[in-house]
């Protein structure tokens, strides 16, 4: 495992452009059924059988299942990379999600991987303390097909509050 050095995170430090990799899942057949017996319980989600003569001829994940996927590797991977900053600043909540798409269905077996980039940042101050950024966020499979796509802002804090 690489290791990150991490230092100041204001909002003033977050360049349009920064791009992550959050990580792999690997979905199984059991995960899949028991998320969507609980979530989403609908026969393409949690009957291989009846999966199998309904529109995408097979069990798939339901879509829910992939973005809740994407928020376990992001706050893992935002866990290890933040490691040992300890400059006084909060993460700020998400505020806004757009353009949630669903491409293509994710299988047993599927290797999904998630992505975060920078994409634009406002010139507002939200409050005297918070900027805006707006991220687009996708997941792969193992093919490098995109099956998931969405954009967030978010809230992030400023290092110190501008003079008016």
């Amino acid at each position: 495992m690489t290791t990150l050095y991490l230092r100041n995170r204001w909002f003033e430090d977050l360049p349009v452009g920064e791009f992550h990799v959050f990580g792999s899942h690997t979905f199984s057949e059991l995960e899949m059924i028991t998320f969507a017996r609980q979530f989403s319980p609908r026969p393409e989600y949690t009957d291989a059988e009846q999966a199998r003569h309904l529109r995408f001829r097979g069990l798939i994940a339901a879509p829910w299942h992939i973005n809740a996927m994407w928020m376990r590797k992001m706050v893992d991977y935002m866990e290890i990379y933040a490691q040992g900053v300890n400059d006084g600043r909060r993460n700020g909540a998400g505020v806004a999600l757009q353009n949630l798409e669903w491409f293509e269905p994710v299988r047993p077996g599927h290797s999904i991987t998630y992505t975060y980039e920078i994409i634009a940042k406002s010139d507002g101050v939200i409050r005297d303390r918070w900027g805006s950024i707006r991220s687009r966020n996708e997941a792969f499979n193992q093919y490098g097909n995109k099956v998931m796509s969405f954009e967030i802002d978010i809230l992030a804090e400023r290092s110190h509050s501008p003079t008016v």
